[in-house]
This record gives C-alpha cells, sequence and structure tokens, in this order.
C-alpha cells in the first residue's frame, strides 16, 4: 500500500506479509491470515457469464440457485481469476523475492526522503518470516530507508529479537492482559508476548505500544486497569490506542467467511477517553490513533 500515513513517521510504503499465528476476532485484514494465497470473491461485480467455471481445472465453480459459488475442490490456482474481464474474482497474495521487493520499494525513494517516510512492515505477522524479513530489513538499512514493523510480538524470543531489532521502529500491539481472554479471543495465551515487549524496551529500543480499543472484549473497568498496572510498570513507553472499526466486513464476506464481531459497535469518543484517562493517570504518554 503506497502513501500510507498511519504506520509510521512521513509517507510509507506498507508492505502486508501473509501468515499470522494469531486469529483475532476483530482482524481487519483477514485476507493475510494464511500463510498461503486467498481467493475473494466481489458478488457485486459477477456478470454470472460463468466463464470461470468454463475454464476452472478442477470444475470447482458452479451457479447454485441464482449465485456463483466455489467448492472445497478449489486449489487457488487463479486461473478463474485471470479469465475474470469484471474482476469479481481475484487471487490475493503471491511470492517475492528480495530483489523484487526491494525493486517495489525503491520508486518510492523521493517520496520518503521528502517527507522522512519509509517501509512499513505489516501483515499478517511479519515475524512469522524472520529469515525474509532480515534480509529485507537489511537491505533497506544499506539504502538508507528508514523501516517500521508492526507486530502482535508471538515468536520465539531469540528469533523475534535478532529480526525486530533490525528495524528503526516497532509498532507492538498488545490486545488483551489476561492470558485466558487472550487466548479466547486471539487463539493463543500471551505469555511470549509480554516477555517479547519486555526484552525490546530493556535493549531501549523505539517502541510505540498500540492497544486495539474492543467494545466488550478489552475495554472494561477491569481490563483498562490492567494495562495501566502493567505498562506503568515498564520502562517508559508511547501509548496509542486504536479504535475498533467495522471497515474489514466486507472482506469476510469477499472470502466466503463469517464475521464473528457483526453486532459490535465502534468505540464512542467518550469510551475512549475513559479509556485514555486510565492510561494517563498511571503516568503514560498516550494518544487516541485513526
Amino acid at each position: 500500500m503506497r502513501f500510507a500515513t498511519q504506520d509510521g513517521p512521513g509517507i510509507r510504503t506498507t508492505i502486508f506479509f501473509k501468515g499470522c499465528p494469531l486469529c483475532c476476532a476483530w482482524c481487519h485484514n483477514p485476507e493475510s491470515q494464511r500463510f498461503l494465497p486467498d481467493r475473494v470473491y466481489f458478488e457485486e461485480r459477477c456478470r454470472h457469464c460463468l466463464e470461470c467455471a468454463g475454464v476452472c481445472p478442477q470444475h470447482a465453480i458452479g451457479e447454485v440457485d441464482g449465485r456463483v459459488e466455489t467448492s472445497d475442490a478449489c486449489d487457488y490456482c487463479g486461473t478463474c481469476a485471470g479469465i475474470c474481464m469484471a474482476e469479481a474474482r481475484q487471487i490475493l497474495g503471491r511470492r517475492y523475492t528480495l530483489t523484487e521487493l526491494i525493486a517495489e520499494v525503491e520508486r518510492d525513494l523521493i517520496f520518503f526522503d521528502d517527507s522522512g517516510g519509509g517501509v512499513t512492515l505489516s501483515g499478517g505477522e511479519p515475524l512469522s518470516q524472520p529469515g525474509f524479513v532480515s534480509a529485507f530489513l537489511r537491505a533497506c538499512k544499506e539504502r538508507e530507508i528508514g523501516t517500521v514493523i508492526e507486530t502482535c510480538g508471538f515468536a520465539q524470543a531469540e528469533t523475534f529479537l535478532s529480526t525486530a531489532l533490525l528495524a528503526d521502529r516497532i509498532l507492538f500491539d498488545l490486545k488483551l492482559m489476561d492470558p485466558e481472554q487472550h487466548r479466547l479471543h486471539t487463539g493463543v495465551r500471551n505469555e511470549a508476548i509480554l516477555r517479547n515487549l519486555e526484552a525490546l524496551l530493556a535493549r531501549r529500543h523505539a517502541v510505540t505500544v498500540r492497544i486495539p480499543v474492543i467494545p466488550g472484549i478489552n475495554d472494561s473497568e477491569e481490563a483498562m486497569a490492567q494495562f495501566a498496572g502493567y505498562l506503568s510498570g515498564l520502562p517508559p513507553v508511547p501509548v496509542t490506542l486504536l479504535p475498533y472499526h467495522r471497515t474489514g466486513i466486507a472482506k469476510y464476506v469477499r472470502l466466503g467467511r463469517e464475521y464473528a464481531l457483526e453486532a459490535t459497535p465502534q468505540p464512542a469518543a467518550a469510551d475512549l477517553e475513559r479509556f485514555r484517562e486510565v492510561l494517563t493517570r498511571a503516568g503514560l504518554q498516550v494518544t487516541v490513533g485513526g
């Protein structure tokens, strides 16, 4: 994603790596959860010409009760996407070599230089591909391109530190403090995540903690107190509250997946301010993001 302005300083190019060890109920990039390519179907664009069904090698596409559907026989080959003139079918995710990805980034050097921007590695979870990410970060450093990693923090400690410390700044997502609640809503417990955050801060690396504020999940008085108590006991670290939004719901429809938080509203400004005040009273530097 070019010309990004929310994922670090200046004008940035954000690279979304596929694959994530978490499966957060509120994830707004569900297409990045799998390590392999995903297929998406834009029903509103479909002309029902069924040319896709005619070329599908697996005979996985057909019309059922007026709807064009794809069966589990699909192997994500992309033949249907290649023939669809309406772009109703697309395959998300492709392989890059290091040379190819650096070439994509270098197209934007003039914007980085003028704005103090650079590259942000997002996902998915970039640190789930540590070998490639490490090589990419070193290549960026050689070219004096600023780098930021967005991470959930879930990785083996040695791998996490050796890769994350190559970036200029870490945007570290902290979702819940209670280990069992964290497992319930993300699929994993959070002990390793907290250890990795503490290790980063012990090395005085540039880190911003980001808390996605999800109504009914992590915005109770108890949850806010847990965040405040934990973060106030760490070396000083800026905190950004990220209000939950519903813009990713359409992605679940296109992926043919159910969205677990269909009834969850976006947080009100007053609720975000209440959260901010709890953290501020604990001595933390807090901003509310977009």
